[in-house]
């Protein structure tokens, strides 16, 4: 049986190149959120991609921040949408799952979504 990539491409930049998440069943929980999304709010997630590969980074913490008491998760934002992510040498930037946040704080157990994922990630990387 074939394996599975642990990812696929979103953006490659001059800085980093932006991957969304694939787990070993092919499923991609990010791009699938965001295909869900209205345009306007994929257009405004395409270009913080776009100039986070570019950049390298995004100093604005109403877009981009580290999650606080997290295993390095980092989110953007865009509107009511995020997007949680966390960064892999060699200049990876790895988009986990997105979702809609309702209160002030992200939710612990999407944080923790995310460092499942990232722990699934780099388990198969080293395969």
């Amino acid at each position: 049986m074939a394996r599975v990539p642990t990812s696929k491409l979103v953006y490659l930049g001059a800085a980093l190149r932006v991957e969304f998440y694939q787990s070993a069943s092919g499923e991609s929980p990010a791009e699938e959120w965001l295909e869900g999304q209205s345009a306007t709010k994929q257009q405004k997630f395409a270009a913080l991609f776009a100039w986070m590969g570019d950049q390298g980074k995004l100093w604005n913490e109403r877009k981009f921040k580290h999650l606080t008491g997290s295993e390095q998760i980092f989110e953007f934002k865009a509107e009511d949408g995020r997007v949680l992510c966390f960064f892999v040498l060699g200049k990876r930037l790895v988009l986990t799952h997105g979702f809609s946040k309702k209160g002030d704080k992200t939710p612990k157990g999407e944080i923790e979504r995310a460092e499942a994922i990232k722990k699934d990630f780099l388990m198969r990387e080293k395969q």
